[in-house]
């Protein structure tokens, strides 16, 4: 049978799962000697069963408590519940928490209208024992009945007098708050006050705020807020608040701001002769061989857990307890320096160090500087080493591909090149050439478009020489290239009111503008002319397009640069239109290159981002040197979700009911999504077992959809700029945790240029 009742000393540092965190640390350091307050853990299971509703305990259940602390009440010379000599007890849960969640602890539990006036005799100090019981009172009632500290407040206007008048009347009116709001007054039966506090700690969510001068001891812990039922740990109290040489503080293996190595933290003495602000050089100087334990103690758990320790400790009457032992919360540059700083100490290999970095690492660092910190630079040099799959950009500017490059991206996986093309300054050159009525007109107007796409190739393969640059021509819907035909009929009657003649210039070219795109008007745009079946309407784009790549192309060539230009057809949806598109890039290709195509090794891929497309890799890839798997189109066309509709209600409420996990635009559907890109890179390699492939969208920086890219033998992932660091942390963890699971595997990445 499992046990549900383990005291530290008879637990091991294995019986984390049993224990919890906080528990198997605490027995790890009991018996190597170190200084632990004795206590025991209630297993997760033995909350389940001990407490049913209303906190009561089964009769075995209070058997096991009640024999856990006989052996505390051994070991102390105190007694649970006792007038003269009582026990108080600490407890907490025995979980370490997430990072953004405060404590869930009940210090000095066991004081109660009787065993109050015992403590104050202990101590000498019965302003001391009353304040303790004050804040048991309200830390009972908010943790066990949800009471705002706001409503204790209110029952004593000045908390700072701490009078024993004062603390009488306000243990009054807590005990009364507590009755009204709980329907239940605070126990003065001690084993059903530890019943109650248990199950509270156990099951409870919610945040404690400090308030009181035991801030240091109850802050710094956090505790989980995931999983209900969690283990309790249940301790002897140490007195640090009060007497001679006496105290209590929080100290850090490394700052937990910077990750500089040494131990760092704060001391309050509670000797009011001694009080000042030096904190740890207080003790330091006072107390130097406390210091030194506390400075072994970082050191040997660093050693022993390779994780940055915060260590909670009291000191009563000179003697050192460490109360509380758990990983430190460190921001994310603390994060970053002492995991390098743990791989330079050999405590950790370069492997472990890419593992335990978060995505929020990695984003808060980045979020604060566009510069990459030394220790981010490093890890991600290291982590490049460790990658199966090419990261590579998106970008809609030369500017981006710049930034992109200096944050490690090896290359371009999609220039979206309307967003170059419908810029502001040049929006109204491509809608002028839209509307034209003849094909002259309309290379007139192509003509003025053409050096300025030049001049952005020129600027794109001169950031990335050497690298690929995808380039995906103009896949924009024909709707979002003509203007507005409600506000063209009201020009109209704007003109109509001014009572012009029907001959005027400007009325003919509205009435013609008008004309014309209600000849081009759609009733499902979004399902209509674009991406390549725009160029069948008008070749002429993808004409000029092309030209302007390949003028860029030679223009960098004869400057020396090494020009990779990979052109992604958009939107195709069978092999013959992939095959006319090539058949135009060949064309156009042997027109310009003239003779640096020898020099020029471009590529022509397909854009899949339609189902149908995924259905059918294997004839699109007769024609295809590579694959680029567009995620938010086939999530769109997938689960019939407009992309731009995140954030409407209706997806909200999918969410909220559990129907969906996540946002499938954000992280990727690898069941249904995935497997369609599954399914066409399988097709699409039995065709041609070279082909290069990869994913460019939202989802495609997120680490469980990069894993899966891993999984399943992609090239490649492309996402914006800022995720490439990101990214390339999550395609090394990728790696490593395939090899894990497969430790002969041994995948070989050859150049993801490959020629299909």
């Amino acid at each position: 049978m499992t046990k549900r009742v383990v005291l530290l000393e008879e637990g091991t540092a294995e019986m984390k799962g049993l224990m919890g965190s906080k528990g198997a640390g605490l027995t790890a350091m009991l018996q190597a000697g170190w200084p632990i307050p004795a206590g025991f853990i209630v297993t997760e299971e033995g909350c389940r069963a001990f407490c049913t509703r209303l906190a009561h305990l089964s009769a075995e259940g209070t058997q096991e408590i009640g024999s856990a602390i006989q052996h505390l009440e051994q070991q102390s010379g105190k007694f649970f519940g006792d007038s003269l000599t009582p026990l108080l007890l600490a407890v907490r849960s025995s979980e370490s928490s997430s990072r953004n969640t405060a404590s869930h602890a009940l210090l000095h539990v066991g004081l109660n209208d009787v065993t109050v006036e015992g403590l104050a005799k202990q101590t000498n100090d019965r302003q001391y024992a009353l304040n303790c019981y004050r804040i048991l009172l309200q830390d009972y009632g908010q943790l066990v009945y949800d009471i705002p500290y706001d409503l204790f407040e209110e029952k004593w206007e000045d908390i700072s007098i701490l009078d024993e008048a004062n603390l009488e009347f306000a243990i009054a009116e807590y005990k009364r708050l507590i009755e009204e709001r709980g329907r239940h007054p605070f126990p003065q039966d001690v084993q059903l006050q530890l019943k109650q506090v248990m199950r509270a700690v156990s099951d409870s969510q919610r945040v404690i705020r400090p308030n009181s001068q035991q801030e240091l001891l109850r802050n710094p812990s956090h505790f989980s807020d995931e999983t209900q039922g969690a283990a309790v740990l249940i301790q002897v109290m140490v007195n640090g608040e009060r007497g001679d040489r006496s105290g209590f503080g929080t100290v850090y293996s490394r700052h937990p701001g910077t990750g500089e190595r040494g131990m760092t933290g704060d001391y309050i003495s509670t000797d009011a002769s001694r009080r000042s602000n030096e904190g740890l050089d207080q003790l330091r100087n006072e107390e130097s061989e406390l210091y030194g334990l506390l400075q072994d103690a970082c050191g040997y758990l660093e050693s022993h857990t390779r994780e940055v320790q915060e260590i909670q400790f009291v000191v009563d009457s000179g003697t050192l307890y460490l109360v509380e032992i758990i990983e430190a919360r460190l921001t994310s540059q603390a994060m970053l320096r002492s995991t390098v700083d743990l791989v330079d100490e050999e405590v950790i290999t370069k492997e472990d160090a890419i593992l335990r970095i978060q995505p929020w690492h990695v984003t808060e660092l980045l979020k604060a500087s566009s510069n990459l910190s030394s220790e981010l630079q490093l890890l991600l040099e290291w982590a490049d080493e460790m990658k199966g799959l090419t990261i590579l950009s998106n970008v809609d500017h030369p500017k981006d591909a710049v930034k992109a490059r200096s944050l490690g991206a090896e290359g371009i996986g999609l220039c979206r090149t309307e967003q170059l093309l419908l810029s502001a300054s040049r929006f109204p050159f491509v809608q002028k050439m839209i509307l034209a009525d003849s094909e002259a007109e309309r290379k007139r107007g192509l003509e003025r478009l053409l050096p300025m796409q030049q001049a952005d190739f020129e600027q794109l393969f001169e950031a990335m020489d050497g690298y690929p640059v995808t380039i995906r021509l103009l896949d924009p819907p024909l709707h979002e290239l003509l203007p507005d035909i409600e506000r063209l009929k009201e020009r109209r009657e704007q003109l109509a009111l001014r009572k012009l003649e029907e001959n005027n210039t400007e009325v003919q070219e509205l009435e013609r503008v008008i004309r014309r795109v209600l000849e081009l008007h759609e009733q499902y745009p979004l399902l209509g002319q674009q991406d390549c079946r725009l160029g069948t309407v008008f070749p002429e784009i993808y004409d000029m397009q092309l030209e302007a790549i390949f003028r860029a192309a030679v223009k960098g060539i004869r400057q020396g640069l090494w020009v990779r230009p990979e052109i992604m057809i958009p939107l195709v949806g069978n092999a013959n239109e992939l095959q006319v598109m090539r058949d135009l890039v060949d064309h156009v290709a042997d027109q310009v290159l003239g003779e640096e195509k020898r020099h020029c090794l471009y590529r022509v891929g397909a854009r899949i981002e339609v189902p149908r497309a995924a259905l059918t890799a294997a004839p699109i890839a007769r024609h295809a040197d590579f694959f680029s798997f567009g995620t938010d189109e086939l999530t769109q066309m997938t689960f019939g979700y407009s992309r731009h509709n995140t954030e409407k209600p209706f997806l909200h409420f999918i969410e909220s009911q559990r129907s969906l996990p996540s946002n499938p635009f954000q992280v990727l559907d690898i069941d249904g999504v995935g497997q369609l890109v599954e399914m066409a890179l399988v097709q699409g390699r039995i065709r041609k077992p070279h082909l290069k492939a990869g994913i460019c969208g939202e989802n495609a920086a997120d680490p469980a959809s990069i894993a899966f890219c891993h999984r399943i033998g992609l090239d490649y992932v492309s996402c914006l700029p800022e995720q490439v660091p990101l990214a390339r942390i999550a395609a090394a963890q990728a790696a490593l945790l395939a090899q894990k699971q497969d430790p002969n595997e041994n995948r070989q990445d050859g150049d993801i240029s490959t020629i299909a």
